[in-house]
């Protein structure tokens, strides 16, 4: 019987952009004041609330606002980055 098992079935395979903000999201994690961690968990979530989506213009559309949370991810670790700076001269 072990011969003869069925391979579990394979998850959809994930849209070329959405696998490329992922990847964004990890690269500006590294930097994120709170952490990769936190970065990372938000992430997952919001990828797995818009797993169900299979039309071309909704993926453009969450694509799209992923991208915008990266950017703000930036500003974020910019922001703190130039607290910083300034809280050692003043």
């Amino acid at each position: 019987n072990r011969l003869y098992r069925s391979r579990p079935e394979r998850p959809a395979a994930m849209h070329p952009l959405v696998r490329d903000l992922y990847k964004r999201f990890l690269v500006a994690g590294r930097d994120y004041p709170q952490g990769l961690d936190v970065v990372r968990r938000r992430a997952k979530l919001a990828f797995q609330e818009n797993a169900h989506l299979t039309d071309e213009v909704a993926i453009k559309r969450a694509v799209a606002k992923g991208r915008y949370w990266v950017r703000e991810i930036h500003a974020t670790h910019a922001l703190h980055k130039y607290r910083s700076i300034k809280k050692r001269y003043y």
